[in-house]
């Protein structure tokens, strides 16, 4: 194999397959898969057997042929390469890179060892713009449980009908729920209206770094086990589609709006900003990592028509107010600090409207937009408070 690439087109390639390159080093799947298309064009693959990227760029092949190596390596060679990037295999496994004058010379191993990449006849369709999924992952993505012991919590659930779709993630502490009117010119060739799937947080960790904020569309395709995305993106000075691939969380999700406690008794309207503010000054005493220590608490007291918050730790007190508007009796409750930090980062409305029932239960956060398009809740499970 002999080709040569655009600098740039070719980084962007490779670093942006190295989220699917298999993370633990034990076979060929390490590395990223290259291969010449025609005289003109290149794929650049990675497959980790749960999640693969597909990428063609423009170049030019003077020896076609095909090869696997390790991307990282590859990444940290083209980076500094002073132009146009050339691949050049030769013997005893050993491909040549070089740019200008300068040369590097790395192992390789054939393309045929690469581990076959599935082939897809997706039935359902849907598109989104890259901006809204990119915010909608954003806002719900930090409630995705790591416990694999429960599959379907290690993922995203998403519902999806013609005008709307709906996010929601969970990781027993806290809910995380976001909806949005939009059109999402749904077809499934079995003629559904609505389509529920799980997608796993790993995945969208690597789709994340793909989107861009822009109202460009990103196409997603389903089938009964795999989710396949497809976008345009830029390489170097021409825009070229990426193609993502993954399995789906193969387990039902939770029935999650039981959780929602339906019989509040205290109702608050509070000013998000301050009450982030006031959550980073606590975390400075609550989030304070000493050995064989636990994190303490922080408390909230909402009593007549102001919230106090505090915090205690064997490095400190913290204390602060904040004026509210509030319906219903006073009640005092404790949370993990960090988790209501991430929770009102997800949130993009400057008053939220918090729902209480007891110290013991879940507060409710939510809101809405003033145009009535887009609603988010998040439950925040409380903790057990010790006496100060």
């Amino acid at each position: 194999m002999k080709a040569s690439f655009e600098k740039e087109a070719l980084l962007l390639a490779i670093t942006r397959s190295l989220g699917c390159v298999a993370e633990k080093m034990t076979s060929v799947i390490e590395g990223i898969y290259i291969n010449t298309v025609g005289d003109d064009r290149c794929q650049i693959c990675a497959y980790d057997i749960e999640k693969g990227i597909k990428i063609e760029i423009s170049a030019t092949v003077a020896e076609p042929g095909s090869l696997v190596i390790n991307g990282a390596k590859l990444a940290s060679i083209v980076k500094f390469m002073p132009g146009e990037v050339t691949l050049e295999t030769g013997e005893n496994n050993i491909i040549t890179v070089s740019s200008g004058r300068s040369k590097f010379q790395l192992h390789y191993l054939p393309g045929s060892d690469f581990p076959k990449i599935p082939e897809f006849s997706p039935e359902r369709h849907f598109s989104l713009p890259q901006k809204l999924l990119r915010k909608i992952i954003n806002q719900t993505s930090f409630a995705i449980s790591g416990d694999e012991t429960r599959p379907a919590l290690t993922g995203l659930y998403i519902e999806i009908n013609p005008d709307k779709i709906k996010a929601v993630a969970c990781d027993s502490f806290r809910l995380a729920i976001r909806e949005v009117n939009t059109k999402t010119d749904i077809y499934s060739k079995t003629g559904e209206e609505e389509l529920y799937f799980i997608i796993p947080g790993k995945t969208l960790s690597e789709l994340s770094r793909l989107l861009e904020d822009k109202d460009d569309p990103i196409k997603f395709s389903l089938t009964r086990k795999h989710i396949i995305f497809s976008l345009k993106m830029k390489y170097g000075t021409e825009e070229k589609e990426t193609v993502m691939f993954s399995r789906l969380v193969d387990a039902n999700y939770i029935e999650y709006e039981r959780f929602i406690p339906k019989e509040s008794k205290t109702f608050v309207k509070v000013d998000r900003d301050a009450l982030e503010d006031a959550l980073e000054r606590a975390s400075l005493v609550t989030e304070d990592r000493v050995q064989g220590q636990v994190k303490s608490v922080v408390k909230f007291n909402f009593a007549d028509q102001m919230l106090h918050i505090s915090a205690i730790s064997i490095n400190g007190k913290f204390f602060d107010e904040i004026p509210v508007e509030k319906t219903g009796g006073d009640l005092e409750i404790g949370f993990a600090c960090k988790y209501l930090i991430e929770i009102l980062r997800g949130t993009d409305q400057p008053t939220l409207r918090l729902a209480l029932t007891s110290s013991l239960m879940s507060m409710v956060i939510e809101g809405e937009s003033e145009e009535g398009d887009t609603k988010f809740l998040y439950l925040a499970l409380p903790m057990k408070m010790r006496d100060n």
